[in-house]
């Protein structure tokens, strides 16, 4: 009876002091990537659109765009006081810097082109300009709103997150295997 008291401490002691871990990029399948720590949702493929446009239009573009049933999209955001590289508190730039997103290494995201992508944060003292981000050089910048750049849409919050257990019912789950299998051996050795 020790030896599988043993085995039941050795497999559920680890899980239940696992600590949790900051994911940051989830997968929500169908196209939708979830940044858990910004709270939104990034459009899996980065050149959905398929082409450059100006600000004007990529603002529309987002404002107008429905995928998976969503059509409350928009451009992402930036933090207009930061200008040059490790702008990280710009959506974009946490994107770049911290989850290493680049055109280079796109990671779990599609056509992550080598180039500026619009935000929708335009320049406060001259607006005719507008904030850009460029996946290639982690450059964040600005430009003047009829330049051609990239679209990417996100969206707040999450969206359509999958069915999965809670730890709690992880761990009662396997509790209960583990009970069920020792009571069927020793059921088998008092035959």
């Amino acid at each position: 009876m020790k030896k599988y008291i043993f085995i039941v401490a050795v497999f559920l002691v680890p899980l239940i002091f696992t600590a949790p871990s900051e994911a940051g990029l989830l997968d929500r399948g169908n196209g939708l990537i979830y940044d858990d720590i910004l709270d939104i949702t990034w459009l899996g493929y980065a050149n959905y659109s398929g082409e450059t446009m100006t600000w004007d239009n990529a603002m529309s573009w987002a404002d107008n765009f429905v995928f998976e049933g969503y059509d409350d999209w928009r451009l992402p955001t930036s933090d207009t006081s930061c200008t040059g590289s490790d702008c990280t508190g710009s959506e974009m730039g946490h994107l770049y810097y911290n989850d290493n997103v680049t055109s280079a290494a796109p990671g779990i995201f599609n056509d992550v082109r080598p180039y500026m992508y619009w935000s929708a944060t335009d320049y406060g003292p001259d607006q005719s300009k507008a904030w850009r981000f460029h996946f290639d050089t982690g450059y964040q910048g600005i430009s003047s709103k009829t330049y051609l750049r990239y679209a990417w849409a996100v969206r707040d919050g999450d969206s359509s997150p999958p069915v999965a257990p809670e730890p709690a019912g992880l761990v009662l789950f396997i509790t209960g295997g583990i009970s069920l299998a020792a009571r069927r051996l020793l059921r088998k050795k008092g035959r």
